[in-house]
Order: C-alpha cells, then sequence, then structure tokens
C-alpha cells in the first residue's frame, strides 16, 4: 500500500523538474510522456492536442508517432468520447469497445489491446485535449487513472504556461517594433529640424 501512495508523489517530483526548466513546450511533453509510460507500465503513450480549425485531435506528443502524424474527428474514438464528454475512461478490451477507432490502429500497424485516457483541462476549464496510454501488461486500475490525472493537469499548466510565454514573446516583439518605429520617426524628426 506504501508504494501506491508514493507512485504520484515519485511521478510529481520528476515531472516538477522539467516544469522549472525553461523548454520548449515539445521538450517537456516529450519528457512527460515518456516519464508516465514508465510509471504505467505502458507500451505506448501520447497526449492528442484539439485543433479548433478543424475540428480534430491530432498527435501533439507520442513516443512513436511524429507530431501532427494522426489526426481524429474530435469526436472519434475513445479519445473523442473523452474529449466531449469530459470523463476519464479504462478500455479493458478495445476492439470489444464500440468507442474504440480502429483506423488508427490501421494507419500504424499498431495494435491497441487495452487502453486508459483521461482528458486535459486547463485552470481555465477548457478541455485542451487527450492523455491516452496503450497496451499496459495486465489491467489498468483507479491507482493508474489517478496517476493519469495527475498527469494530465501538469500537461494543462504546462501548455497554459506555453501559451502565456508565447503571448509574452510575441508581445515584446510587437512592442520593440513599434519603439523602434518611434525611434526612426524620432530620429528623422531631429535631423530635419537640425538641418
Amino acid at each position: 500500500m506504501k508504494t501506491n501512495r508514493s507512485r504520484p508523489y515519485r511521478f510529481a517530483k520528476e515531472l516538477s523538474q522539467l516544469f522549472v526548466l525553461d523548454c520548449k513546450i515539445d521538450t517537456v511533453l516529450s519528457a512527460s510522456i515518456y516519464y508516465l509510460n514508465e510509471f504505467m507500465g505502458s507500451e505506448r503513450t501520447s497526449i492528442f492536442v484539439y485543433q479548433p480549425w478543424n475540428q480534430e485531435l491530432t498527435v501533439f506528443s507520442s513516443l512513436d508517432l511524429k507530431k501532427h502524424e494522426i489526426s481524429i474527428p474530435k469526436s472519434s474514438g475513445v479519445s473523442g468520447w473523452v474529449y466531449d464528454n469530459r470523463k476519464s475512461v479504462i478500455v479493458e478490451s478495445a476492439y470489444e469497445d464500440s468507442r474504440f477507432c480502429r483506423k488508427v490502429d490501421d494507419m500504424t500497424g499498431f495494435y491497441t489491446a487495452n487502453m486508459i485516457c483521461t482528458p486535459i483541462i486547463d485552470p481555465k476549464n477548457r478541455c485542451l485535449g487527450t492523455l491516452q496510454s496503450l497496451n499496459k501488461m495486465g489491467p489498468y486500475t483507479s491507482d493508474d487513472l489517478a496517476l493519469m490525472d495527475l498527469a494530465a493537469h501538469m500537461v494543462a499548466i504546462s501548455i497554459g504556461r506555453s501559451e502565456h510565454c508565447n503571448e509574452t514573446t510575441n508581445t515584446n516583439a510587437f512592442m520593440k517594433k513599434v519603439i523602434n518605429s518611434l525611434m526612426k520617426t524620432i530620429n528623422a524628426g531631429g535631423l530635419a529640424r537640425a538641418s
């Protein structure tokens, strides 16, 4: 019992070290799913992010797929169900579950036996996508679900932090252009007065 209690703590400790670093979001998420995959004892782990312009969930970070390699309609498959319903789910036998989308397995050549999937919900209560882990040797448990929910929460914070950093960087770049433009105008006006 003591091991189960320390598992989320160890996982959170591993991930928190990543989040204090000033890394690119791709690096943080890749390392996050690597650690999660190890802690879960799964074969594969992926983050699907919702893309509003095409209404799809797209692979953003994965152990086996390239970024944006796979996209599915936001209401398709287990990930789509989790996204739409904002509820975590354990699927013991993927091919027997009516929500499962075989299209992804067909495209990748991977066989999904069982899976666990949770929504990624940010502090503003926006569902950003889903986090899923596939093919654990043995069944996924409620402890695994608690660990997935913790990971999804940390991923949501990381994505939000990245969005904030991007907004700040874009704002700073815009302000720099405005200041440079003003300085050019002032200098041009100052030179005109001097002559």
